[in-house]
């Protein structure tokens, strides 16, 4: 990992305090950890404490100067280590997958579209879109874009967005140009589910690379049909389906 980036103290939400079992939720570029509110809400129903941080330069925690993928990872390995899920979308994921490469942080995971390998051309429509997509949103406009989502999640997605301006956009990439965190998925002795996106509504996780990390049993992957990158806001319920595998498993 080379020298350990500075970290940050993150804001965290938190649910059900006295869960017995422990889930950690990360999630992407221009959210932050409320986005989370359903899965979260659902696992607490069923026993978990859950912990969403927002990560450095979103939401309420500090903006930082190092917007590395191991930044990002350095401040969430303050958060603890005896979690037994971990759940991470888009940037999220790719953090995900480098925790779990580098500190085994937990013995389940499910990455949701994580961003994990960008070619040139992938890099420079990410800048583009992610720019248009934080700053002030109009909530009219990006439920109409997204019908599939619940009124939550437009708001929430709203309220997150005014918290991150371009500049942040503009340091993940430059920080992490190349970007390509293929080989932690070497390392990876968890078990872990990729939900894949739909190649035809968008998405950042290529099928082909889903099945280049796949062996079947401990590292599976699916493509959810018709379901863009935000696959927790549009199919909560195979997000739900592959938590209930992979921690099953876990259990066993």
């Amino acid at each position: 990992m080379g020298e350990q980036p500075p970290a940050v103290r993150l804001n965290t939400h938190l649910w059900n305090p006295t869960g017995r079992r422990r889930a950690l939720l990360l999630h992407g570029l221009g959210s932050d950890g409320t986005s989370w509110w359903r899965l979260a809400s659902e696992l607490a129903t069923d026993g978990w404490m859950v912990l969403a941080p927002d990560l450095r330069s979103h939401g309420l925690s500090p903006p930082g100067a190092d917007h590395r993928i191991a930044a990002f990872a350095a401040d969430v390995a303050l958060l603890g280590d005896r979690w037994e899920l971990l759940v991470g979308h888009s940037l999220g994921g790719a953090v995900a997958a480098h925790l779990l490469a580098e500190q085994q942080l937990a013995p389940a995971a499910v990455l949701v579209d994580p961003v994990l390998h960008l070619t040139g051309d992938d890099h420079r429509r990410l800048r583009v879109e992610q720019r248009l997509d934080v700053g002030e949103l109009d909530t009219d406009a990006v439920a109409e874009a997204h019908p599939a989502w619940h009124p939550r999640d437009v708001s929430r997605k709203v309220l997150a967005a005014r918290r991150v301006t371009p500049d942040v956009v503009d340091a993940v990439l430059d920080d992490n140009d190349p970007w390509d965190v293929r080989a932690d998925g070497d390392r990876w002795r968890e078990r872990v589910h990729l939900l894949v996106a739909d190649p035809g509504y968008g998405g950042w996780l290529a099928p082909a690379t889903a099945d280049e990390l796949t062996d079947g049993t401990r590292v599976t992957a699916e493509v959810v049909p018709g379901a863009g990158h935000s696959i927790h806001r549009e199919r909560p319920e195979v997000l739900a389906r592959a938590v209930a595998r992979v921690t099953a498993t876990d259990a066993a």
